[in-house]
């Protein structure tokens, strides 16, 4: 063995140009490279380095051949070598060298791993990333179109804006008051949803979220407001408890991504008993909304008690409608009686179809995205990255009711109470204005002394109060009810509007609690 090392690292050795005569019969082979790298990488201390950004040495190519690996991509990968920031530009040559000596192979037979940017330089095309747009469905696209819909991209969503043909205004208006007057059916497939199964399911959730969870009973729905370490607002859903050790977590359709690999993140450096699933493309969702939402399910045949003893607000139900499995959340974002029907999204054109047999009589009808913007907007609820920034605490949003006073820990609690310290500049709050005033548009700037001090975030025409009303934010002192409040419009023209209560349309919660 020592002679067969001896003719391979002379013949290493005589292959760079070295002298081999000092070589003895009891050096090794790797003896024998170390020689043959000093000229490559001189090291003070006499250590012989093939890679600095890896830390490896001659020795560390040398035990990768043994090892079996003797192509260079794979010593690559198995040493790591070439893969710090210089990206095999400084190491590449060497190694390459140390395989071919080690193989007996010419370093043209064993060949040099590409050096990657940022040595070497990058095109344009490469940068700028694919070139075709991603495309997102529903379950229901099809029964959308089918409807007439007019579809548009959210993110790479592609949702119903509005159903019908003719006066976009009118046809929008016409949801708008089927919801307030009878039933509508919305498509909510896009929402994010998590499954937080495991023994500390709600002891996790209450470190991630700023309400209490561990404590909440089976069956029972609760509002979830997701902070970051700065306090600021990122997220909001609700989480149904369907056991004492799995909850039903919904995120919104942009931030479920983050909000999944974030529950990860925590989960990996907690190392709580916790496992979580992402079903946002395995289910789907209904919202069924409006006075007439129960007669409607009570229509179906069903397992599950739809009446309001049965079945009280902020609650949820697991059981069988229209004989597909549903899981069923009590919640109002339109500010009506509703029901949020979530299902496989392999059932949910026959779940769709039931529920639109069933409510025709009713005068049931499906509506779309923005009639859902403004039926939201009425009640005063928010959007998460519409109404809010990468500042916004549950302070400025008037939510401090959605904070836990309890417990003791919740990820963005300590800078929360440091934010509150310091005091709030600022508050979202909802303003009416007067008919025939000029409409701001969202971003137009909210003035005090003539200093901006905020801006609008959404503004619609509300059918239901023939005006038209916004929510913005504006200085702390200027938040109370009735207060007048100075916007500059996309004209140049300042327009006044006047604080109105956290919700436009019914504020005692009477439509959606009945």
């Amino acid at each position: 063995m020592i002679a067969d090392g001896r003719r391979a690292a002379v013949a290493a050795l005589r292959a760079l140009d070295i002298d081999a005569g000092d070589v003895s019969p009891c050096q090794d082979l790797e003896l024998a490279l170390a020689h043959c790298a000093q000229p490559l990488n001189p090291h003070p201390k006499g250590r012989d380095f093939v890679d600095f950004d890896e830390d490896l040495q001659v020795k560390d190519i040398v035990n990768a051949v043994r090892e079996g690996y003797r192509e260079l991509e794979l010593v690559k990968r198995f040493s790591t070598v070439g893969m710090g920031p210089s990206q095999g530009r400084h190491s590449a040559l060497a190694t390459a060298r140390i395989v071919a000596a080690a193989t007996g192979r010419s370093v043209a037979e064993t060949g040099v791993t590409t050096a990657r940017p940022p040595v070497g330089p990058e095109t344009l095309g490469a940068l700028a990333g694919h070139g075709h747009v991603e495309e997102r469905r529903t379950a229901l696209h099809a029964r959308h179109l089918e409807a007439g819909a007019e579809m548009r991209p959210v993110g790479a969503w592609w949702r119903p804006y509005l159903y019908g043909r003719g006066d976009r205004v009118a046809r929008i208006t016409e949801e708008v008051r089927a919801v307030r007057e009878g039933a509508g059916l919305l498509d909510v497939s896009t929402l994010g949803k998590l499954e937080v199964r495991g023994p500390d399911a709600g002891a996790f959730l209450d470190r991630l979220y700023t309400m209490a969870h561990a404590n909440q009973p089976v069956g029972k729905v609760r509002y979830c407001l997701m902070l970051n370490e700065m306090a600021a607002v990122i997220d909001d859903g609700v989480a149904f408890r369907m056991a004492d050790d799995v909850f039903y977590v919904t995120a919104t359709t942009g931030a479920v991504a983050r909000v999944y690999a974030d529950m990860a993140l925590w989960n990996a450096q907690w190392r709580m008993r916790v496992d979580v699933a992402n079903l946002t493309a395995a289910f789907s969702g209904l919202n069924i909304t409006g006075p007439k939402a129960r007669d409607a399910l009570q229509a179906l045949s069903s397992d599950i008690d739809f009446s309001p003893a049965g079945f009280p607000y902020l609650e949820g139900r697991i059981g069988v409608v229209a004989g597909i499995p549903v899981r069923v959340m009590r919640i109002g974002f339109t500010g009506e009686l509703s029901y949020e029907l979530h299902c496989p999204s392999s059932h949910a054109p026959a779940l769709w179809d039931a529920v639109m047999a069933a409510g025709a009589p009713l005068g049931l009808r499906p509506y779309g995205l923005e009639a859902s913007r403004i039926l939201r907007l009425e009640k005063g609820h928010i959007l998460i990255g519409q109404d809010t920034d990468a500042l916004t605490s549950p302070d400025e949003l008037g939510f401090g009711w959605a904070v836990s006073k309890m417990k003791a820990f919740f990820v963005g609690k300590r800078a929360l109470e440091m934010r509150r310290r310091l005091g709030e500049s600022r508050r979202l709050i909802g303003l009416i204005f007067e008919p025939g005033t000029e409409a701001p548009g969202e971003s137009c700037l909210v003035l005090r002394g003539g200093e901006p001090v905020g801006h609008v975030t959404s503004v619609a025409h509300s059918p239901t109060l023939g005006r038209v009303i916004a929510l913005a934010y504006t200085h702390v002192e200027d938040a109370a009810p009735g207060t007048e409040v100075t916007i500059r419009a996309r004209s140049g023209k300042l327009v006044t509007g006047r604080v109105a209560g956290h919700a436009f349309v019914d504020p005692e919660n009477r439509r959606q609690e009945i």
